[in-house]
């Protein structure tokens, strides 16, 4: 957005920190997405594969997709139906869109929390091949999310003050 990733304020300056931290583990899985399928494929040319280089693989696909949700959410990146947006007044746009990023975030909320008790009743539990525990699987899915929500409720503050540089566009 147009005030930056910090702000200013120290719960601003946390967030900064949270998504500069989610910028950094995204960018470490992309590249073990790209280095671990090519490193098995010459592991196996030399007739020493590695057993469970999907599973981790998978498991850093995992982790790319959740911790880019908060950024997205930031960013305003998120698919909406500008279109809705574009043929009603401007003041009715602003109210929806905060409707929209409240319901997005407690629909998120909701999920966590599911995600939450899913990995609380298999704790104990862990990947066949390799032994990840199923809550270090899952935990991309529960912070992503989490902090994914947080960004949504963030946006409906935005939106509501106005301050919000993701407006959707006007027909002219």
């Amino acid at each position: 957005m147009g005030e930056g990733w910090g702000g200013g304020a120290p719960t601003m300056n946390v967030l900064h920190y949270i998504r500069s931290a989610c910028v950094v583990i995204g960018c470490f899985a992309l590249a073990a997405i790209v280095v671990l399928p090519a490193s098995q494929i010459v592991l196996r040319e030399l007739g020493a594969p590695f057993i469970g280089m999907e599973e981790l693989a998978r498991y850093f696909m995992i982790v790319v997709t959740f911790v880019g949700i908060p950024l997205v959410n930031y960013e305003g990146g998120h698919i909406r139906m500008d279109e809705i947006h574009r043929f009603i007044p401007i003041s009715a746009s602003a109210v929806l869109r905060v409707i929209i990023a409240i319901v997005s975030g407690a629909a998120f909320g909701v999920v966590v929390v599911a995600i939450y008790r899913s990995v609380v009743i298999t704790m104990g539990s862990s990947t066949p091949t390799l032994g990840i525990p199923f809550w270090l699987f899952n935990a991309p899915a529960v912070l992503g999310l989490a902090l994914g929500a947080i960004e949504f409720f963030l946006q409906a503050w935005r939106v509501a003050r106005g301050q919000d540089d993701a407006a959707a566009p006007r027909i002219v």
